[in-house]
């Protein structure tokens, strides 16, 4: 095992964690001797300046994991197939296995070669000991959503992995939470594979406490003409980062990526997001609302690579930020890299304020400046809510809309 310099508290604490371990692999072991060169991440690493994840856990004084109280999802009224990740810990579903799904707890797979210098990818892989593994059989379109909820609790720190594949021509809608109100670090690290014709429709929801760091990546693989939909809602952290990375291997795949952020106090929230076209004829649609107040931050950072195979690429990226007092602060880093010459790509973002003309309007029709207000943030974020398709979890999407909005 290489040693750390200079570690921090909280890298002293994961070392002695990783050396104490009885039973590592292979590539756990050349996973943490990358991490051991790299350390966590710092605001001087490029596409981390605004995400500082080593002074975020600087000021987290390692414990002991806890065994949260766990309340019922508000996805639960969706009658869900749930597993929960609790600490780290796989729970299965108490039900027997749906026809068509087959799902289990695995050795943990080893690392992904894009991921390789991603120095949290690289410290999942050597701390993660299971896996969630799951699969949707060939031409099934799975009616019931998959509901799998992060939970976590206590100060310590906490890794886990998940694997998906969806079969050709399969459809499925996969729900993520992120939950838990302890002062500690989780990690997930999820691969997931799209098959030829499948369709995959993933939502996240970030609502860990204000003295949470949550990280978690989605690496996506999709086959011909594979379909990914994914639309993520984050009320932030100390600091909670949402990492996508889509690679389109295989001609005539799509994806749309849509998140929003509301975001208060001095709560921190990052999407981040990377897509790789290496296939001609491939779509991909993104689109961030970021809200925030008081002392918060929103950042999105999205970048579009386009290949030089990869031509009659269609993508398009745009962020949007609302900051709602003089503190608050929002960071936009979009980019295209392109190599192809017959595409069409377009980036663009924006910040700033609630419109005072829409503002007077609303206030001219009987409302008061608190609801109409309201009301303007809620149909900012909504449009970024529009990409899901079943009715009622939209609604649930927006309850907790609504409900950010009356809390604050």
């Amino acid at each position: 095992m290489t040693a750390m310099a200079k570690p921090s508290p909280f890298e002293a604490a994961i070392e002695a964690a990783y050396a104490a371990r009885s039973k590592t692999n292979e590539a756990q072991a050349a996973a943490f001797d990358r991490f051991a060169r790299l350390g966590l991440p710092h605001r001087r690493v490029e596409g981390w300046k605004w995400s500082d994840v080593n002074a975020a856990l600087r000021a987290a004084a390692p414990g002991e994991v806890e065994t949260p109280e766990i309340a019922p999802s508000p996805f639960a009224p969706l009658e869900p197939l749930e597993f929960r990740i609790v600490n780290g810990r796989i729970d299965l579903p108490k039900e027997d296995a749906p026809e068509g799904v087959r799902y289990g707890v695995m050795n943990p797979v080893g690392t992904i070669d894009e991921l390789e210098q991603h120095a949290i990818a690289t410290l999942n892989v050597a701390m993660t000991r299971k896996t969630l593994g799951i699969e949707v059989l060939d031409g099934v379109d799975f009616e019931r959503p998959i509901l799998i909820r992060h939970i976590s609790g206590g100060a310590g720190f906490s890794f886990a992995q998940t694997m998906m594949r969806i079969s050709p021509n399969a459809k499925v809608q996969i729900i993520e939470t992120y939950e838990g109100e302890g002062a500690g670090f989780y990690s997930h690290l999820g691969h997931m594979v799209v098959r030829d014709g499948a369709e995959m429709r993933r939502a996240v929801l970030n609502e860990t406490g204000a003295e949470n760091v949550t990280h978690g990546i989605c690496a996506a693989k999709l086959d011909e003409k594979a379909r990914f939909y994914q639309t993520g809602l984050s009320t932030g952290a100390r600091l909670s980062r949402h990492e996508t990375h889509v690679h389109f291997w295989a001609p005539g795949s799509s994806a749309s990526l849509n998140s929003a952020s509301l975001l208060s106090g001095e709560r921190h929230a990052d999407f981040t997001s990377e897509a790789q076209f290496r296939a001609p004829d491939c779509a991909a649609a993104q689109l961030h609302k970021g809200v925030a107040r008081d002392r918060a931050r929103n950042v999105f950072q999205g970048k579009f690579n386009v290949w030089r195979d990869a031509q009659k690429t269609d993508a398009k990226m745009t962020a949007n930020a609302l900051l709602l007092s003089d503190g608050a602060e929002a960071n936009h880093k979009p980019e295209l890299e392109i190599y192809a010459d017959d595409v069409e790509c377009a980036h663009g973002s924006t910040v700033g304020a609630l419109d005072d003309e829409a503002l007077f309007y609303l206030r001219q029709r009987g409302l008061d400046e608190a609801a109409a207000r309201a009301l303007l943030v809620e149909a900012f974020v909504g449009e970024a809510m529009e990409n899901i398709e079943d009715e009622a979890l939209r609604a649930i999407f927006a309850e907790r809309i609504a409900d950010w909005l009356e809390k604050e």
